[in-house]
Order: structure tokens, then C-alpha cells, then sequence
């Protein structure tokens, strides 16, 4: 469930800009980001175009590296390069069978909308103005 293809050395999280669960998690991994590494896009901005993200599969991306990771190891990675609390999170999802985490993924993904009944939205918070890309 996750593609790789060349993109510069940046990290960015690519999330669902529409989706109330994917900027609270995008709010939390930019709060655990002690290094300040990560950089935040939406799925349906510019940024994403000009990687070629491919918007079909409703799930997150990652890029690291020169490669775009999808799904649960878009977000294994993204725990792991924010540190803190995120490693914790990257090594219990890493225990996991690959087509189990993936579902579980795909999961949460499909159902995303259901489960969060706050209609605010409050993206940005103080200092990720200069970690979102448009």
C-alpha cells in the first residue's frame, strides 16, 4: 500500500487538509518535532502537485529520502522522525504484520471523517506557519 519515488531530502507530511483527524495529528507530531525536521502539506495543495502525489488511495504520504511512503509506513516514519513519543509509536507499529498495520490503516482512513464529531477547524497552531507548505 505505499509507493516510493524520487523527491528532494526534505520530510514532509503529506495529510488530508479536509480531515479534522489527520491536522490533529499533523498538530501532535509537529509538537513532539523537538528537532524541528518536519514539514506539514496538504494532500491538496501545490506542494503535493508538484511531487506528484497521488491523491486515489485516501492515505497520508511521507517523504524522506528521495522516496514517498504511504499509509501505515508514511506514518511509521513520520512517528519516528518526529522522536519523543512518535519512536514509542513507530516501534509498536513496526511489531506489527505489515497487512495487519495496513489495514488497520486503511481502516482508520476510510472512516476518518466518522470519527471525529468537532467541526472546527484550528490549523495552524503557534510555530507551524513556517512548517506548512501550500
Amino acid at each position: 500500500m505505499w509507493q516510493a519515488s524520487l523527491v528532494d531530502e526534505e520530510l514532509i507530511v503529506f495529510f488530508d487538509g479536509n480531515c479534522l483527524l489527520c491536522q490533529g495529528a499533523v498538530k501532535w507530531l509537529n509538537r513532539i518535532d523537538g528537532n524541528d525536521r518536519l514539514k506539514f502539506a496538504p494532500l491538496q495543495g501545490e506542494t503535493a502537485g508538484r511531487y506528484e502525489i497521488d491523491l486515489s488511495d485516501d492515505s497520508m504520504a511521507f517523504a524522506e529520502r528521495g522516496n514517498i511512503y504511504r499509509a501505515s509506513e508514511a506514518a511509521r516514519r513520520a512517528f519516528w522522525n518526529a522522536g519523543g513519543g512518535g519512536i514509542f509509536l513507530a516501534f509498536l507499529i513496526t511489531a506489527l504484520p505489515i497487512a495487519l498495520r495496513d489495514w488497520g490503516y486503511q481502516w482508520i482512513a476510510k472512516n476518518r471523517k466518522h470519527l471525529v464529531k468537532n467541526r472546527r477547524c484550528d490549523l495552524p497552531e503557534e510555530g507551524m506557519n513556517r512548517k506548512t507548505l501550500n
